[in-house]
């Protein structure tokens, strides 16, 4: 079984060499060090690539070392549900090529806990993970993935999956991405200032503090603005998870949002890179 694209032609361009042309554009961004030490996770954007393309590559370019597993978390966008849905075929196919599945990972993911399953109807229409399966590729050759959606909920979604990806660290290294956007559709000044606000707070790394600062900024009632990241269990996981294992070295690789693209700042989503290493 394969995992077909949802969103090529929308999000990305769906033809090979116009894909192609564009992530060979984000070469114009300056390449960015990570901390010193191992590279364990980043945070990285998922929005289509004209927006965020650039900040979500900048990651995958800052590694220097190759990498066998990438598990790519998002948070689901169009079904409620509670739990973890795992992608366990064969293969994930993008416009460049197809990217082969860790099937051993993720068959120790789901045998570790009941709320860690595979569940198709979590990929149908999803985005969140797809837009960095073909960064995955250019960048990562030779790479496994294990495409993960997350469904809503500490308890049911955090919990199990942060201490199944670190029971996992035990037996093999791998890379750990928590996909998300930042603030959507606030005006730019308010959207610079409430991403500031909470990436000070994310690099510091404390999951009950970015919770908190979540709560507080949405507390504001800014006009149609719903919410600060719209990755909160993907992010809440990568955080627990680079705790128990001791990534406690952060860095802000990048940030802007998308009025710094088009020019319209009345209404903005925000997109962040951010490393966590031990």
């Amino acid at each position: 079984m394969k995992l077909h694209p949802v969103v090529a032609g929308s999000f990305y361009p769906g033809d090979r060499k116009k894909l192609q042309a564009e992530i060979d554009s984000f070469e114009k961004e300056r390449k960015v060090s990570l901390p010193e030490g191992e590279p364990v996770g980043f945070v990285l954007p998922h929005a289509g690539y004209m927006y965020s393309g650039a900040v979500a590559a900048l990651g995958y370019r800052a590694l220097s070392e190759p990498v066998e597993t990438v598990i790519l978390m998002g948070p689901s966008h169009f079904l409620p549900f509670k739990g973890v849905s795992v992608f366990a075929g064969e293969s994930v196919v993008t416009p460049l090529g197809e990217l082969p599945v860790d099937q051993e990972a993720c068959k120790f993911l789901m045998d570790f806990d009941d709320h860690i399953a595979e569940i198709p109807s979590a990929f149908a229409r999803e985005h969140s993970v797809e837009v960095h399966l073909p960064l995955v590729y250019q960048y990562l050759p030779g790479a496994k993935v294990v495409p993960i959606v997350m469904g809503q909920g500490l308890q049911t979604a955090v919990k199990p999956l942060s201490e199944a990806l670190m029971a996992l660290w035990k037996k093999k290294k791998f890379l750990l991405i928590a996909s998300s956007d930042l603030s959507h559709y606030p005006s730019y000044e308010i959207a610079k200032n409430a991403d500031q606000e909470f990436l000070d707070i994310l690099l510091k790394g404390d999951e009950g503090e970015v919770n908190k600062i979540d709560e507080k900024i949405m507390g504001r009632r800014y006009s149609e603005y719903y919410c600060t990241h719209c990755g909160r269990e993907p992010v809440s996981t990568l955080l627990r998870f680079a705790k128990g294992v001791g990534a406690n070295k952060t860095k802000l690789l990048a940030y802007r949002n998308s009025g710094d693209v088009t020019g319209d700042h009345s209404k903005v989503v925000g997109y962040g890179a951010v490393a966590f290493c031990k």
